[in-house]
């Protein structure tokens, strides 16, 4: 009999590792004492806690590699990316090389590399303070965008567009980056990578909290497919073919931000792993590919995407719930939109009490309905009623 492969997740993820151990592969879970998730201890055959960093960590891994050799190192959390290269490239197994997924974790290399490679002239700089803004701002001119270097999840983000409006924003850990201001839609772009050949699986469109001139970034829904003219959804999938390529992104999932300006696509960010905010479950009801699978056979078998079976409804779109600030004091509507044909799932984790704060990141959302139709206006048309016919009753604070 066969022996199972062993592989190594980096930071978790009850879906991921749902997919390998369906696979029969046999996990060792890496993660931190803080972040992990203790439901998967007892689905890893073994778990290692400790810091990233830890300079035991990858001696202790290659002592067991030489015992039982791992065959892959996988991570599809923000935090674990890194690590998992640097683990992969210590033990000699088959991986992205770290250099290229650092660039995608620090969005100013990824600009100085973009415009080294002739790929793209939009101008980037590291600021520390308001003068450094401005300074860049008097030589590119304004709206300027200010975002950590190594951020997520649109937190800190800020627009200037004038010079009496700058200032550095909430006060970080790490540096800030300052870029021109990119007109255009956004969207994301799942793509899967096999051996330098890309598939994009999906095109995203996005929507942010415009209504919020404090926090206008806030992702507050996405549709899957994106409703785009054919020739600017061909004209994205090649500007992503070729972005992957500049960056050295040869395998796996990838997930890239961009706007289609007036003159064409521009990144804003990538990333080596699934998008949040459910994307890969939009993907799978709107497409049938499913990127945790890919992710899981490309790793163990060197399988690429598949033709998915043709049973899939055609389009899937999130929307999340923007309430205003308070404490909670009723909730209704809820059990009328459960089940409802189309809704997927109504994640709503609020009881009377709670206290809603404002909304400025991914993670001051307070909960999203997901739903499936066979055109994406439709997807989005019930998530707009479903969000409509939930009232959630706050009070201020006084």
């Amino acid at each position: 009999m066969e022996s199972p492969q062993q592989v190594i997740v980096v930071g978790g993820g009850p879906g991921l590792c749902d997919r390998l151990r369906a696979s029969g592969a046999d996990i060792t879970l890496v993660d931190t004492p803080a972040r992990y998730d203790r439901a998967l201890v007892p689905v890893a055959g073994r778990t290692v806690l400790t810091e990233y960093d830890d300079p035991s960590l990858i001696p202790l891994l290659r002592a067991i590699h030489r015992d039982r050799p791992f065959t892959a190192v996988l991570s599809l959390t923000e935090q674990g990316l890194l690590p998992a290269a640097r683990i992969a490239e210590a033990l000699g197994v088959p991986c992205m090389p770290s250099e290229v997924v650092e660039r995608t974790r620090d969005k100013f290399a990824m600009r100085a590399w973009l415009r080294d490679k002739g790929f793209s002239t939009v101008a980037g700089a590291a600021v520390r303070d308001a003068a450094g803004i401005r300074d860049f701002a008097a030589e590119h001119g304004y709206p300027v965008i200010v975002k950590p270097r190594h951020g997520q999840g649109s937190e800190n983000v800020s627009c200037f567009r004038r010079p009496e409006e700058v200032a550095l924003p909430a006060e970080n850990l790490d540096e800030y980056i300052a870029e021109p201001f990119l007109t255009g839609p956004e969207f994301s772009v799942e793509a899967f990578s096999c051996a330098g050949e890309h598939h994009v699986v999906a095109i995203t469109g996005k929507f942010t909290h415009d209504e919020d001139p404090a926090n206008p970034f806030v992702e507050v829904g996405h549709v899957v497919p994106a409703p785009l003219a054919p020739e600017a959804a061909a004209a994205i999938r090649k500007y992503v073919a070729d972005f992957l390529d500049v960056m050295g992104i040869t395998d796996g999932v990838s997930h890239t931000e961009l706007r289609l300006t007036p003159s064409g696509p521009e990144v804003i960010e990538t990333h080596t792993r699934v998008g949040g905010d459910s994307i890969a479950t939009l993907v799978r009801q709107a497409t049938g590919h499913d990127l945790l699978d890919l992710t899981v056979q490309w790793a163990l078998h060197r399988a690429g995407p598949r033709q998915p079976k043709d049973t899939v409804p055609g389009a899937a779109a999130i929307r999340f719930f923007t309430p205003p600030p308070g404490t909670v004091t009723a909730i209704t509507g809820v059990q009328r939109w459960q089940g409802l044909p189309g809704v997927l799932k109504l994640h709503l984790p609020l009881k009377a009490g709670d206290r809603i704060p404002a909304i400025r990141n991914s993670r001051s959302r307070v909960g999203y309905v997901v739903a499936t139709a066979s055109t994406s206006a439709q997807a989005v048309e019930l998530c707009r009623e479903v969000v409509a016919g939930v009232r959630i009753d706050t009070v201020s604070a006084s």
